[in-house]
């Protein structure tokens, strides 16, 4: 069960960093079994939001500046803590050099952890693992120069999915994505979307905004792993951040509509158990 639960947070956990100033107003989730306590997480977002963005194809990297970052922080909790002691602090950057960098700093079970990855935004590139230590992988998965093309970080599917929703108010996409340790498609799909309210508690700045933007939009994210026969070797292991059935590889992410743009609203993870629901921390 321990295995279960905390895997479930797993892409979107981590431990605390010295973090740039503008990083510090982060929002922060608790995430909760049958109301049992699980975990926080922390988004930091320094992503420029509301800007002009270049076009790209869905599921490829978005021309970024070097502002453009998004971290994520956070710790298991509850009882759960007592069974997976388990934090990391995840990391995707854009560099002055056409790079994005993804780190994690992890300790599992008191053991660190550290992976360090360059994803080159040049079109046909691929990733290069600078750094790697794991508890449970000795070496991070060769990087295969026909299967990783193109790939890209698991928090730059958060980071283009969030330029998405404010660009386009749309999630449709699908990103294929390399982790250290796995190789992975991640699908987004809308589900729902809620209109605009305009009533006396929302600011001047939000109800200057157009009303054809929703105030809310579902995406339901979905993970793929590659069979032995999509990749020709044994069939991978679930993700990081996917240790469910295989059929069940699912999560609802609501976004809500602020003036700076789109944000995380609320998380509700599938797992056999029942729903893991993240919602914003008192």
């Amino acid at each position: 069960m321990n295995r279960i639960v905390w895997l479930g947070l797993g892409f979107l956990c981590a431990m605390g960093l010295a973090l740039p100033a503008q990083a510090l107003d982060g929002d922060r989730f608790e995430f909760r079994l049958h109301g049992a306590l699980l975990g926080d997480v922390t988004f930091f977002n320094t992503t420029p939001r509301l800007q002009a963005v270049t076009q790209s194809k869905p599921g490829t990297q978005t021309n970024l500046d070097q502002n453009d970052h998004l971290w994520v922080s956070g710790q298991t909790r509850g009882m759960v803590h007592w069974f997976k002691n388990y934090a990391a602090t995840f990391r995707s950057e854009a560099r002055p050099n056409g790079v994005k960098s993804y780190r994690v700093t992890a300790v599992d079970a008191d053991v660190p952890e550290v992976r360090h990855i360059e994803f080159p935004l040049a079109a046909g590139s691929t990733p290069f693992v600078i750094d790697f230590s794991d508890r449970t992988h000795p070496l991070p998965l060769k990087i295969d120069p026909t299967l990783d093309r193109d790939r890209i970080d698991p928090l730059s599917v958060l980071q283009n999915l969030l330029h998405q929703l404010d660009r386009a108010q749309t999630c449709d996409a699908v990103y294929r994505v390399y982790d250290g340790k796995r190789r992975y498609t991640v699908l987004t799909q809308e589900r729902s979307t809620a209109p605009t309210m305009r009533d006396q508690n929302i600011d001047a700045a939000e109800r200057a905004m157009p009303e054809t933007v929703p105030q809310l939009i579902q995406c339901q994210v979905t993970l793929q792993t590659q069979t032995k026969h999509q990749a020709g070797e044994r069939a991978a292991q679930p993700a990081g951040f996917w240790p469910f059935k295989k059929q069940e590889q699912t999560m609802t992410i609501e976004f809500k509509r602020h003036p700076e743009g789109y944000r995380f609203s609320s998380f509700d993870i599938n797992s056999p158990l029942g729903t893991i629901k993240g919602r914003p921390a008192p």
